[in-house]
């Protein structure tokens, strides 16, 4: 089964030291954006939040450029790291095991196995884990002011209680709501910074129906203060040689701002692939441009070169925890079949 089938079937987030900013970048018509991490580094002397769009859930290459950022100097300056897949119930357990303390390891699972989209899309893939064990071995070993946190934006859900779709629909409701007050509270009403990830969708600018999405939600108490990064990946059908044709040339990574590139000119159902939309969704993107939806736009590589972070799959032959997924499924009255989740991934995110 191929990644990008898979995501379909299962339904598918420094001002000091930091002078220039991406749009100070040359012009990216001309083929010269700034490189990745120092210009999503720059972001910060405008912005306290940067929204880094995962490009497509479980894209490896985003989570290694994290990664990178994660270890550059001046990420320093940037306080936390908020990551989608993450149950803010055990928000204390993810401080706990980031801050250096001896945390049981199925505890710590329970932070992206208990979460609102279970138990279809979980986030059992190494590269989320790694984000915490790199969060904690910086905290542990390296000289920041501060530590670095891991924030968990999902609702508070709680598994053992849920008896039926009644219990877990209102929280997939309140995703958005939740994510925003999560930023709010722990990171701008602090004066502090953070990068979060998760699917763009949540993030973009000027969607149809006045989309309630976290930037617009934080930004109606902090207005100005996020930065909202498109990475690119998904396409729509039969566009893909035409979007790609406004990075040629683009290393793996750069970024630009979206007004000045090619890319931003782009329309924006340009970006939205294949997939289950609300009515007239696609539609009311009509006259919009990507440029409309995010402020810059990161290149991680041609499609042809991006890889999955395929999902632990061996985890799902474990009883337990296999007999509990499907008794979610049972609970919440679901019809997909869980048993592709047992099948490893192909690496290759967009097969030809």
């Amino acid at each position: 089964m191929t990644s990008l089938r898979r995501r379909t079937l299962l339904g598918g987030a420094l001002a000091a030291g930091i002078t220039d900013t991406v749009s100070a970048a040359p012009n990216s018509r001309a083929g010269k954006p700034r490189p990745g991490v120092d210009g999503l580094l720059n972001l910060f002397a405008a912005t306290s939040v940067v929204a880094l769009g995962e490009g497509v859930h479980h894209l490896q290459d985003t989570w290694d450029f994290l990664v990178v950022l994660m270890q550059h100097p001046r990420f320093h300056a940037v306080d936390a790291v908020v990551v989608e897949f993450g149950n803010s119930r055990y928000q204390n357990v993810a401080d706990a095991y980031v801050f250096g303390e001896t945390v049981r390891r199925s505890d710590l699972q329970l932070v992206w196995r208990d979460t609102t989209q279970s138990p279809n899309s979980n986030g059992d893939f190494p590269a989320l884990e790694r984000v915490f064990s790199l969060a904690r071995a910086i905290n542990l070993y390296g000289d920041r002011p501060r530590p670095l946190r891991v924030l968990l934006p999902d609702p508070p859900i709680d598994w053992s209680s849920v008896t039926g779709p009644n219990d877990l629909f209102p929280l997939l409701m309140q995703r958005n709501h939740t994510w925003a007050d999560v930023i709010t509270r722990e990171v701008l009403d602090t004066g502090r910074r953070c990068v979060t990830v998760g699917g763009a969708v949540h993030f973009y600018r000027q969607l149809p129906k006045a989309s309630d999405t976290v930037t617009k939600l934080i930004e109606q108490h902090h207005p100005g203060s996020v930065s909202v990064v498109h990475t690119h990946a998904v396409v729509a059908a039969d566009r893909a040689a035409i979007v790609e044709a406004t990075v040629a040339g683009w290393p793996r990574s750069a970024i630009a701002a979206a007004r000045r590139t090619a890319y931003g000119t782009l329309p924006a159902t340009d970006i939205f692939g294949p997939g289950i939309y609300p009515p007239g969704f696609i539609a009311d993107l009509a006259d919009k441009t990507v440029a409309d939806l995010c402020d810059h736009i990161l290149h991680l590589g041609k499609r042809t070169e991006l890889t999955s972070a395929v999902l632990d799959w061996q985890a799902y032959h474990e009883p337990t925890y296999w007999n509990e997924l499907n008794r979610r499924k049972t609970l919440i009255g679901l019809t997909g079949d869980l048993e592709n989740l047992r099948d490893e991934g192909e690496p290759v995110m967009f097969p030809s």
